[in-house]
């Protein structure tokens, strides 16, 4: 799978630059101009960083990195005018990883998106190294083994019901979008049949997660899914 980079920039001489310097065979950047579209490709996608220039016209782009920042976990690399300390100290505390002020040079901010990209890959490897997760004495997850035993009793899942549960567990309380959720576990970036598989597959999860009360995922209204790891 391709690793992917999110470029938002009116100015398109420089996304062009950016895009013919940072995407090879195994990289592909796409770039926005418009926030709302890029927003949407954010939340659709698996990006392993996001280039923006916050000064655009049509949103808020300080309001933009928030929401991003709040949404994912994934590098940020602001390229913007010249900055006070306040603006650059404001910019990080709103999740920038890295700013850099424009002009830019070329080789110098290739060479941060190449280090942000490959701290988070090593991240995402990181995280792989997976560890048992225990909920009380009733709920215990080893993906070791991909085995989960819940009151005791070994439950039988498919490869997607595990890793599903595994990444909302392993987060509880986090709410995860249905395309996060999909482009996970599906590895895949998809815009059809996003909804439906993620839903047959919560579905199909919770009837074999049975509890005396409640349930241990959690519908978030018009957002997604949230794994409830609280005692009865």
């Amino acid at each position: 799978m391709r690793k992917q980079i999110l470029l938002i920039d009116d100015d398109l001489p420089l996304c062009r630059k950016l895009r013919e310097a940072l995407q090879d065979d195994t990289t592909e950047v796409r770039y926005f101009i418009d926030t709302a579209e890029a927003l949407d490709s954010f939340m659709r996608h698996r990006y392993c960083l996001v280039i923006i220039d916050p000064a655009l016209e049509d949103m808020d782009g300080r309001e933009l990195l928030r929401t991003m920042r709040q949404a994912k976990v994934v590098p940020i690399l602001v390229l913007t005018g010249i900055l006070s300390l306040e603006d650059e100290i404001e910019l990080l505390s709103l999740g920038a990883t890295v700013c850099n002020s424009k002009p830019i040079d070329l080789r110098r901010c290739t060479a941060q998106a190449h280090a942000l990209i490959r701290l988070y890959m090593e991240s995402e490897h990181t995280e792989k190294q997976y560890y048992t997760l225990t909920f009380g004495t009733e709920l215990v997850i080893n993906p070791l083994h991909r085995q989960v035993h819940l009151k005791e009793r070994a439950i039988q899942l498919t490869r997607r019901e595990f890793d599903l549960l595994y990444l909302l567990a392993s987060r509880p309380g986090q709410v995860f979008s249905r395309e996060q959720l999909y482009s996970h576990i599906w590895n895949a970036d998809t815009e059809f049949g996003v909804d439906e598989a993620v839903r047959f597959q919560i579905k199909s999860l919770r009837k074999k997660l049975t509890r005396t009360r409640g349930s241990y995922i959690q519908t978030v209204r018009g957002i997604g899914y949230r794994f409830d790891s609280e005692k009865e």
